[in-house]
């Protein structure tokens, strides 16, 4: 993870209108390439709304943020990715270290923005384009995104009753267990490192976790999540004190990649007309 930046400005009051690009060169120690590649990337906001515009004019008054992580290595979309194009809907198989949405710092090199220009969108649809579910940026496998807010939002409502899920994570060390039910609630409160906890109070949450292959002290694990919160998967095993390898964030031992993977995604009517049935193997640097 490269340097994280995150500048508030306010616009004092000028004799005449300034660039956006000026007044943030004048007003920070930040070389102009650098100010304009923030702007370019979509991490500059004007009043809390994006801005893309290095010549957008600043009056005065307007409350001007710029983020930025540096040293950031992208992963690009790949055409081999689109496992399913049914417009508005599209699946991907997504690699682990790919934004699957828009980040703080960035619009651009996130999956919707290499999504829409693939598929060369029009501007009402790439506007709309947006992930159905959530992926961590270091998950990996299949998510499906829409470009209709309408049936966005229908296949959202029905997405815990109609859609069935799978996953597959490697953790260590193993647990003692080879089939567990996960009931453990979790809190809606990050702390400082932007965890959640399992919190008494929290609202209840279920995973399936079921032990399909060990060696070497680890073990692969086959998660099915029977509720949606952020985190889920991540925080239960962690809580067990068998954290998924890699996911340094809840205790997991460092590695090439966070070993979890969305694996098998089953929709049913009426989220879609038919029913339909993915599977995704992981990716080539799956090792254990």
């Amino acid at each position: 993870m490269g340097s994280f930046q995150d500048h508030s400005l306010t616009v004092p009051a000028q004799p005449e209108d300034t660039p956006l690009d000026r007044f943030l060169i004048g007003n920070l120690p930040l070389s102009k390439q650098r100010i304009r590649r923030a702007i370019h990337e979509g991490g500059v906001y004007i009043n809390r709304k994006r801005c893309r515009h290095i010549g957008q004019m600043m009056h005065g008054g307007e409350t001007v943020r710029i983020v930025m992580l540096d040293d950031e290595k992208l992963i690009p979309f790949s055409e081999a990715q689109l496992l399913w194009n049914s417009p508005p809907f599209y699946l991907i198989h997504k690699q682990s270290g790919q934004y699957a949405q828009e980040a703080l710092h960035r619009s651009q090199g996130t999956l919707p923005d290499e999504l829409t220009h693939y598929l060369k969108l029009s501007d009402k649809a790439a506007a709309g384009l947006r992930p159905v579910h959530r992926l961590d940026r270091d998950t990996s496998g299949l998510m499906l995104f829409c470009s209709e807010p309408g049936k966005l939002d229908q296949m959202q409502k029905l997405w815990h009753s109609h859609v069935s899920k799978s996953y597959l994570a490697v953790v260590d060390p193993a647990p003692e267990w080879d089939v567990r039910r996960i009931t453990q609630p979790i809190g809606n409160r990050r702390d400082s490192r932007g965890c959640y906890h399992i919190d008494g109070a929290g609202r209840v949450c279920e995973t399936e976790a079921e032990v399909i292959e060990r060696h070497s002290g680890r073990a692969l694990i086959r998660l099915i999540p029977h509720t949606g919160r952020t985190h889920q998967l991540r925080i239960h095993l962690s809580y067990l004190g068998c954290p998924i390898l890699g996911d340094r964030r809840y205790g997991g031992k460092n590695h090439a990649r966070m070993m979890l993977h969305a694996h098998r995604l089953h929709v049913r009517p009426p989220a879609l007309p038919q029913e339909m049935k993915w599977t995704a193997e992981p990716e080539e640097n799956w090792q254990w």
